[in-house]
């Protein structure tokens, strides 16, 4: 399975991540039938952020409401490792709630941001390819 994401869209999610280095940024990325087209940051309020994500309620409904608006739908949820590879935490898997959707992880471990994609089951993460158009 691949997972397309246009480079303006990567430019955005990695731009994010970079923006606090030191913590977890977290969101959801939206298509209109198979086009990734919009990326909703969603603050990420987790007790330990430097580890863990854990998007803002409200933030979360709205963008979910935002893509209704907009004849979007959920494709992918994003969210960054700043000191750990680009590969699913057992946290991760542990609140992983939306089986058929991508999540895509941003590692900052090295100079440039790397992105890789799985695709959640409801029991554990798969690689799928990450293409970049």
């Amino acid at each position: 399975m691949n997972f397309k994401l246009p480079h303006a869209l990567k430019a955005h999610i990695t731009d994010h991540a970079m923006t606090t280095p030191a913590v977890e940024v977290c969101g959801l990325l939206a298509s209109k039938g198979a086009t990734v087209c919009s990326v909703y940051p969603i603050p990420n309020i987790a007790e330990q952020p430097a580890t863990s994500f854990y998007m803002e309620p409200h933030a979360q409904i709205a963008a979910l409401k935002a893509m209704r608006q907009h004849g979007e739908a959920l494709c992918a949820i994003y969210h960054s490792h700043p000191n750990s590879e680009a590969w699913p935490s057992d946290r991760d898997l542990q609140l992983a709630a939306y089986p058929g959707t991508a999540y895509l992880i941003v590692s900052l471990l090295k100079k440039e941001p790397e992105i890789n994609a799985f695709m959640f089951n409801g029991k554990r993460f798969s690689p799928i390819t990450l293409e970049i158009i």
